[in-house]
């Protein structure tokens, strides 16, 4: 029977050729995450303990970003091997596969399908194997891959029993001058020429299984031994029971030595043949013992893989998951502080023109108060001094009683429109204000619940805008209410200042118009987030009150 492990070397140049290839790679700090696990995965790797080397191989895969493609082949390509070693054929073709569809143009891609050739093979898959086997032949870089992957093909032909085939590519393999000084290979396929010749009955057979047996014995390389153990104890199996179970007995020896358990049930197998009776049962029971612990193992491994797997692929969904509740709250974020922005600015601009409009109307009043009464009173008293005999004591008193009257209203439009002190002394200014419009007709009472810190907590704004909106509605008052009480109260709520103006004047019955004509007045109260309501009917007085904000 042919010794399976006769291609295992390939690992080991597959495995150093694409270390070599990658290695300024992993060192790459921008992938911080992908090269520790990679190293962590070596550490088990190289100690054989494989479960932990295909976790932090695994993990390194998630690392890498889809920009990372020869990142990613480096950690699949390992994942695959170990599945291989694992006797998981179907997984690691599956991974190696997953590896051509990545990066098929990878520069070591003849180690991927001859990683495939083998789940294969292994799988009697024969025509498939020998594709692939093919496939790494025409892609491999150096003349060692291709002398690995002719033998694997020639292997091929073996197991599927194309002897003849198998002689052809072997014999043309062992004349190669390039491949006698690499001695590993060079014992392999001389092993497995003679392993063929033996197969057609040629009597050359045990010439070329010595060469390869003297060889690996002076390399002393029991992995290598184990293969021409097995062939040997098969070629003497018919000829020489003695000898045969002396090399099954040696193949045994090393397969135990490198902790083979498939190479020591094959090297049973060997022994049971060519033992007495007396032996043969205590030879099938270690067999039973060995093979169960290797399904064991192997069932093992399977399930712990696709636990990795699972786990991996759970941590990459919470991974996705989270990372698009962060979208959604960004695009929340960004959408709701859009909308905010946009109100903001909208109220604001809209404040901004009614602030303007007010600005304008106070501008347009004033011209229009200049225009009305000051003007035409200056007007008529320069005609009055022009036409008339100033000499004259009585025309001369007329003149000053009105340049008196003109001095008086432009006193009083003046402080309509001064800068108003906002300060500590405000509210002693504003009762000022409102003091001034008592008169022998007028009573303006003013009722103060506020204490002086209650107008130091509102802003500059709100002040200047209290002091104008009441004297708008003093002005109001003193033209049109015919009014002879004012009451004018103050009190603080948790807000701010609440104040309520009631008069007992003729009041109006036309509340619309009554508002236009206090535009002005609402729009500075709107200014600052405030609110202003008016309460009036005909003969019953007017009422407002003025909420103010802090």
């Amino acid at each position: 029977m042919i010794f399976k492990k006769v291609y295992f070397p390939i690992f080991i140049v597959i495995a150093f050729s694409i270390f070599i290839s990658c290695n300024k790679k992993i060192e790459n700090p921008k992938n911080e995450k992908y090269s520790l696990n990679v190293k962590k995965a070596f550490s088990f790797y190289d100690k054989q303990e494989y479960d932990s080397a295909y976790y932090y191989f695994y993990k390194a895969n998630d690392a890498c970003s889809d920009q990372e493609k020869e990142r990613r082949v480096y950690a699949l390509y390992y994942l695959a091997e170990i599945q291989q070693k694992r006797c998981d054929f179907s997984g690691s073709e599956a991974t190696a596969t997953s590896i051509i569809s990545i990066l098929p143009e990878y520069k070591s891609i003849n180690t991927t399908y001859n990683l495939i050739g083998i789940s294969h093979l292994e799988q009697y898959n024969y025509e498939s194997a020998h594709k692939y086997f093919n496939l790494a032949k025409s892609t491999a870089l150096t003349e060692e891959d291709k002398f690995v992957h002719i033998n694997n093909i020639a292997y091929t032909f073996l197991e599927s029993k194309e002897y003849n085939k198998a002689e052809q590519l072997l014999l043309n393999l062992s004349k190669d001058i390039s491949l006698i000084q690499d001695k590993p290979n060079y014992a392999k396929v001389l092993d497995n020429l003679g392993y063929t010749y033996f197969k057609l009955n040629n009597p050359k057979a045990i010439d070329y299984l010595n060469q390869s047996l003297k060889i690996r014995d002076s390399i002393n390389n029991n992995s290598e031994l184990i293969a021409s153990y097995m062939h040997m104890a098969e070629y003497y199996q018919k000829s020489n029971l003695k000898l045969s179970n002396d090399f099954a007995q040696k193949a045994y020896n090393a397969a135990s030595a490198i902790n083979s358990p498939d190479d020591r049930i094959e090297a049973i197998k060997f022994l049971i043949a060519s033992s007495n009776t007396n032996e043969v049962k205590s030879l099938a029971l270690t067999q039973m013992n060995i093979s169960d612990s290797i399904n064991k193992v192997r069932q093992n491994s399977k399930t712990q893989f696709a636990k990795i797997k699972y786990d991996a692929n759970i941590a990459l969904k919470e991974s996705e998951k989270q990372k698009s509740q962060k979208q959604l709250y960004l695009s929340l974020f960004i959408f709701v502080s859009t909308i905010s922005l946009f109100v903001f600015f909208t109220i604001r601009s809209k404040n901004r023109r009614k602030l303007q409009k007010a600005t304008y109307d106070t501008e347009t009043r004033i011209s229009k108060k200049l225009h009305d009464e000051l003007a035409n009173d200056v007007f008529n008293a320069m005609t009055y001094a022009d036409t008339q005999d100033l000499n004259n004591p009585t025309n001369k008193e007329f003149l000053l009683e009105n340049l008196d009257k003109i001095y008086t209203q432009s006193r009083n439009i003046s402080k309509e429109n001064s800068q108003i002190d906002t300060g500590d002394n405000f509210e002693a200014v504003l009762k000022a204000m409102l003091s001034s419009y008592n008169s022998n007709n007028i009573n303006v009472i003013i009722k103060n619940n506020t204490s002086s810190t209650d107008w130091l907590k509102l802003k500059k704004e709100s002040k200047i805008v209290i002091y104008r909106t009441l004297q708008e509605l003093m002005v109001n008052m003193r033209k049109h209410s015919s009014c002879s009480l004012v009451v004018i109260g103050f009190e603080t709520y948790k807000k701010g200042v609440e104040i309520n103006y009631s008069d007992n004047g003729i009041g109006c019955s036309d509340l619309l118009n009554l508002k236009k004509g206090l535009q002005n007045a609402e729009n500075r109260i709107l200014s600052i987030n405030g609110t202003i309501t008016f309460e009036t009917e005909t003969n019953k007085g007017f009422k407002a009150k003025l909420k103010i904000p802090k």
